[in-house]
């Protein structure tokens, strides 16, 4: 056993005599391969930084001038250069430089610049300027991206050409193709879509905003939201009631062209249905000096809360309206609607029924209505 201890000793004394007889042949400032256990327990010892290397492995921490390979810490890594290749870490990866190639780190990333590079992450990663693809398990912040930053969290950019998709929110001055968040979408300029579960907010958009309950904007001609809240669009209260006198009282907020629809009201002919919600769009299709016309999509829901007094209603309304004033605008056109009812009488609530059926106290029918009202532009 003594033997082959020996052995082994004599064999690492002329491994490592071998690497530093090769790293001497090298440039001065270039070495083929960087060994460590920690800094500056390492091949490079305290001079590490000034070294670029080809090969870097170190058991937990290293240092090293600059990387043209393959890189890999068992818990932190820095290079004080440029890195091309790949940057394994086990928590945390900085570099002070420019990457070219894939940085990847259990918690943490950090580099200057990463044209030409994608950072990978756990945690975070943070880069001063401009990187095609970022992606973390809660933050990503850059200065430019020219690719796509996905967050399970935030993301943060000055400017974004391609996509920002995190799980909870995402900022940034432009964006140019998708923001896409469960919660909250910023951005001063957007040319293309916002896309979230509850806000988009943003200066002027050149696209789409599609959010679960709010937009808010300056100027968005085509937001689709429960309300818009759009600075150069528009803002109704309207009254409407239809051919059962189901009457609703409804908020119509939007841009230019496309609004949402969102109301409450009742049934005013049949007592068992008394509570009645609506919800849906609005088309902008022409607008004169003395009339607009409209087509507007939504699902109505009335309800006595009891088993049996239901009613379904979703539809497509053709609004031709007479502008009286400059706020008020008094409208009536036909509607085609499907209706899906539990409620005892669902045959009368049908109108003129183009199709009916009828079974296991379940009625279904297609049919011909009409909407009548007034809208008041409150702003």
């Amino acid at each position: 056993m003594r033997i082959y201890n020996s052995k082994i000793k004599t064999i690492s004394l002329l491994f490592l005599l071998v690497c530093c007889t090769l790293f001497n042949s090298y440039a001065q400032n270039e070495r083929p391969a960087h060994l460590g256990f920690i800094y500056p327990i390492s091949t490079n010892g305290l001079d590490a930084a000034k070294f670029s290397n080809n090969l870097s492995i170190h058991a937990l921490a290293g240092l090293s001038g600059g990387e043209n390979g393959l890189s890999i810490y068992g818990l932190a890594g820095m290079v004080q250069g440029n890195a091309t290749g790949l940057q394994v870490a086990g928590l945390y990866s900085k570099l002070r430089g420019d990457l070219t190639g894939v940085q990847i780190a259990g918690l943490m990333n950090q580099a200057q610049n990463a044209n030409n590079g994608v950072q990978i992450a756990g945690i975070a990663n943070f880069l001063e300027k401009d990187t095609p693809v970022q992606i973390a398990g809660i933050l990503n912040k850059a200065r430019n991206v020219q690719g796509f930053q996905n967050a399970g969290i935030v993301n943060i950019s000055a400017l974004n050409r391609g996509a920002q998709i995190a799980g909870i929110a995402n900022l940034t001055k432009k964006i140019e193709g998708a923001q896409i968040a469960g919660i909250f979408n910023e951005a001063e300029n957007v040319k293309g879509i916002q896309i979230s579960g509850i806000v988009n907010k943003a200066k002027k958009v050149d696209g789409v905003q599609l959010s679960g309950i709010v937009n808010i904007a300056e100027s968005s001609d085509y937001p689709i939201g429960i309300i818009n809240l759009i600075e150069d669009g528009e803002i109704r209260i309207g009254l409407s009631s239809d051919e059962n006198l189901t009457t609703m009282l409804s908020f119509k907020s939007g841009g230019r062209r496309l609004y949402g629809i969102v109301g409450i009201g009742s049934n005013l002919q049949y007592g068992n249905l008394p509570y009645a919600l609506e919800a849906g769009l609005g088309l902008k299709v022409l607008e004169g000096n003395r009339f607009r016309l409209d087509i507007e999509g939504s699902n109505m829901f009335a309800t006595n809360f009891k088993k049996g007094g239901e009613y379904t209603r979703s539809g497509i309304k053709v609004l031709p309206a007479l502008l009286i004033s400059q706020n008020l605008q008094i409208f009536a056109g036909p509607s085609l609607n499907y209706t899906h009812t539990k409620y005892s009488n669902g045959n009368d609530l049908s109108g003129m029924q183009l199709w009916n059926r009828e079974r296991r106290g379940v009625y279904k029918a297609v049919h011909l209505g009409v909407t009548a009202g007034v809208n008041i532009k409150i702003n």
